[in-house]
Order: C-alpha cells, then sequence, then structure tokens
C-alpha cells in the first residue's frame, strides 16, 4: 500500500565554482521562498561554505550580508591573507565564529582530495574551518594538513557532491551545479601538479556524480563569469535566484511524484 503522508526527506548538493558561489545564495533565497527546506546539505568548495552556513542556520539573506561584509568590509584582513600573514583556516574560522560539525542544525558534509592518496574524503566532524578550507584548497592555495591527511579543494574530484547527500539519507537530491555540463579535472590537475608534484590525483570527469545522484539539477547559466568575478556577486545572485523560480513548479511536482509513490 502506497503512503501519501510520507515526508520526503529532501537533500541539497551546492557545488564548487568560487565566486560563483554568489548564485547559491540567490538559490537558497528562492529555496526559502518557495518553502523548501532541506533536511541533508553537502558542499564542495565554495558550495562547502554556504552549505556549512545554511547547516548552522542562517538565512540567504544572512549569508548575504556576510558574503558582502568579506568582499567589501574586509580589506585588511584580504590583505593579510595576500600576504601570508593569515591563513583560508583562519578566516574561515572568523566567519563560522570557530563552530564545529557539532554545532550544526542539520547534517552536513564537506567534500575535499586527499593528494597523497588521490581518493576523496567526505569530512563529518571537528572544527568547521578546517573541513572548510581543505575543501576549498584550489591551486594557488596550498594543500590543508587535517587529520593526518594532506587536503586540496573536493572539485578535483567531485564538483557537485550529489552522491554525499543521498548517503547521508536523502530522498529526493537537488544539487546546484554552478559549472554546467560535464567537467573534467585536467587544467586544475595540472595546476596542482606544479605544485605538488607527487600528488596522486588522478585525471577525472568531476562533475559524473552530480548528474547519477541527483533527482533534480539546477544548472544557472554563469557562462559569462569567472571563478574570481567578484565584482559581479548581484548579477550571479540574481541567476541563481532565478533558475530556482523558473523550476520551482517542476521541482515541487517531482517531489510529491516522490511522496506518493
Amino acid at each position: 500500500m502506497k503512503n501519501f503522508d510520507k515526508k520526503v526527506k529532501l537533500g541539497l548538493a551546492l557545488g564548487s565554482g568560487g565566486a560563483k558561489g554568489a548564485a547559491h545564495l540567490g538559490a537558497l533565497k528562492a529555496f526559502e521562498e518557495e518553502g523548501l527546506d532541506f533536511d541533508f546539505v553537502a558542499g564542495t568548495s565554495i558550495g562547502s561554505i554556504v552549505g556549512a552556513l545554511y547547516a548552522k542556520g542562517y538565512s540567504a539573506d544572512d549569508m548575504e550580508s556576510l558574503f558582502k561584509e568579506i568582499i567589501n568590509g574586509e580589506p585588511t584582513l584580504i590583505l593579510a591573507f595576500t600576504l601570508g600573514a593569515i591563513s583560508l583556516t583562519e578566516i574561515i574560522d572568523r566567519f563560522t565564529g570557530g563552530a564545529h560539525f557539532s554545532d550544526l542544525k542539520k547534517p552536513f558534509r564537506a567534500v575535499a582530495v586527499d593528494v597523497e592518496t588521490g581518493k576523496e574524503v567526505v569530512l563529518s566532524d571537528g572544527a568547521l574551518s578546517s573541513a572548510l578550507a581543505s575543501s576549498s584548497a584550489i591551486p594557488p592555495l596550498k594543500p590543508v594538513r587535517r587529520d593526518g591527511k594532506l587536503l586540496v579543494d573536493g572539485a578535483f574530484l567531485n564538483y557537485v557532491p550529489s552522491d554525499v547527500v543521498k548517503g547521508l539519507g536523502a530522498d529526493f537530491v537537488i544539487s546546484v551545479n554552478l559549472g554546467k555540463g560535464k567537467i573534467s579535472n585536467k587544467k586544475i590537475k595540472e595546476e596542482l601538479d606544479d605544485i605538488y608534484p607527487k600528488n596522486k590525483v588522478p585525471y577525472a570527469n568531476r562533475s559524473k556524480k552530480c548528474y547519477e545522484f541527483s533527482d533534480f539539477v539546477i544548472e544557472p547559466n554563469l557562462s559569462r563569469f569567472t571563478s574570481v568575478s567578484i565584482n559581479a556577486f548581484e548579477d550571479m545572485y540574481q541567476i541563481g535566484y532565478d533558475e530556482v523560480k523558473t523550476n520551482a513548479w517542476r521541482i515541487k511536482m517531482e517531489i510529491e511524484n516522490k511522496r506518493k509513490g
């Protein structure tokens, strides 16, 4: 007998993309307006940072204010980072309030890659700051030493960690992919080879799992932007918002079908 009253557990996977992560915030704002609340969250790189803040209880508006503060209001902090006086871990720690995974309100995972084994690493405990820094360590940023592993950006192998969200127990996974289509890691792998020649990270299609494990993929058209298009924050935010709004009816219909099925 079909259970028409069952709750569909929703999962959210947020992908890599640097400054394009502004679209994540727009997408989250639209999800909020559409009444879509997620039970599980996972992210890679900028997606891990946004995902952790969401799991901590931040609203889309809270995150927008925080990111704008970082972009526009912390020149001294950015200079200190550029000069090597402060690490990415220390910067993230400031804006997560020193939180740990155990402080989060929703189950959350961050994805990184172990350069010494070439294996994907799913981070689930300890300090958020080192986990998010590990997940975001794309060249020219240096690998982050955590729990005895030397970790780099999860985007080397898993651009949008839909499989991780599914593994947490989500019945329906919505992914936000900031780099539409199948994406090779060839370019960033070559950059990593220059910095860390002995790395074991393999060449791979890093968006494969996104399409295999997602029930619905949001793909904002950000082709005219790059991962460092910080000044285009508002435009990318709006594109992410509009993409969710355009697809909201279809997402809800598919969730309802899942519930009835």
